[in-house]
């Protein structure tokens, strides 16, 4: 009799849909520079950022979708400045591999670095789900 609840019990769970783990961010402002350039000014702008933990893939909705596929978890620290960051490697959709930092400031403010071997750009981003 245990064996038959238990095996009701699962098949009961099967049925049920899994959430998948999907963030959304409000894109604010952006920054982008060359490899030894500086950053320009802040520019703002009005982007959704969506990050599926599920597929592990980054969206970027802006003119033009920019898709990133996580390939490698590379770490997670503690900066000097007390920020936590989260780096990844990445192959967008026209196959170029980069590095992504999401970094997550003492005050509660969130950041998106995305480096290619020639530019990097930065978006401060606000969660809204």
């Amino acid at each position: 009799m245990k064996k038959f609840l238990v095996s009701i019990v699962f098949i009961i769970l099967g049925f049920i849909p899994i959430q998948a783990q999907i963030y959304y961010y409000k894109a604010f402002q952006f920054s982008c520079k060359e490899t030894y350039g500086s950053w320009i000014d802040w520019q703002p702008t009005d982007i959704l950022v969506t990050i599926n933990l599920s597929s592990d893939v980054v969206n970027i909705y802006s003119n033009k979708t920019q898709i990133y596929k996580i390939v490698k978890h590379v770490k997670n620290y503690t900066d000097t400045s007390g920020g936590r960051q989260i780096e990844f490697k990445f192959i967008d959709q026209d196959y170029d591999r980069g590095t992504m930092r999401l970094r997550t400031e003492t005050n509660g403010n969130s950041q998106m670095y995305i480096d290619f071997a020639n530019v990097m750009w930065v978006y401060n981003l606000i969660r809204i789900r």
